[in-house]
């Protein structure tokens, strides 16, 4: 099998690791890490022990436009996860009375994530890795190069952790510095308006934490799935 050498070579070069060091943590011989660097052949054994080494997947190591990935057609278990999480996570916000979806909450968390996203991997990488989501619930077909989304994945997953928790920041010490008469104002129903401001500036967290985990790791397993799956046939 056939991984990037470019790609190693940078990751241990920014590990600021020989190859003797990479091959002490890889648990692989000198040896080995030496004629994987010059050709680029590796066995799937070599290429989890070094992707183990450095933190990463597997398929970030191969290079991004050697391997045609998939079959096409309905994504029938992503379509039941879907589901599946959709009703009990409407079971899970019933449990309180207040409303749960805040439209300014979710702009928030969709535009700050998707605008560091095209600042670190660019505009159209940007959109692509977004469209990738479609993947979900319909599977790709003969697509080229689909391990280039593994790591933008990782970093959209970070980039909605981070614009949840700043959003979250901002919208808690707003409410704490608004008057009390005018966050009574703002939710004049409320118990207790001033925690229900709390509550609302959380939602943020929450919307990051859905998008992240229910639908963007999920699909960055897939495709490492899908990978592995086409690996393993050559």
């Amino acid at each position: 099998m056939k991984i990037s050498v470019d790609k190693l070579k940078k990751l241990r070069l920014h590990s600021g690791w020989s190859q003797e060091r990479l091959a002490d943590i890889s648990g692989l011989s000198l040896r080995t890490i030496q004629r994987i660097e010059s050709g680029g052949s590796a066995s799937l054994e070599s290429q989890l022990a070094i992707a183990t080494a450095f933190d990463i997947s597997p398929s970030e190591l191969i290079d991004n436009v050697d391997i045609e990935v998939g079959q096409g057609g309905i994504n029938w278990s992503g379509l039941c996860g879907v589901a599946i999480c959709c009703v009990l996570m409407v079971m899970q916000l019933k449990l309180g009375a207040a409303p749960f979806f805040d439209y300014t909450s979710v702009i928030l968390v969709f535009g700050l994530s998707f605008a560091m996203a095209t600042i670190s991997f660019g505009f159209e990488n940007a959109l692509t890795t977004l469209a990738s989501m479609r993947w979900v619930v319909i599977l790709p077909k003969q697509q080229l190069g689909i391990q280039q989304h593994i790591p933008n994945l990782n970093n959209y997953i970070n980039y909605c952790h981070i614009a949840g928790a700043i959003s979250t920041l901002v919208g808690i010490i707003a409410v704490m510095m608004t008057p009390e008469s005018l966050v009574y104002n703002y939710a004049p129903a409320a118990r207790y308006p001033f925690a229900m401001g709390i509550g609302i500036a959380l939602l943020t967290t929450l919307y990051a934490a859905m998008f992240a985990e229910l639908i963007l790791r999920p699909l960055k397993h897939q495709i490492e799935r899908l990978l592995i799956q086409r690996i393993s046939k050559n």
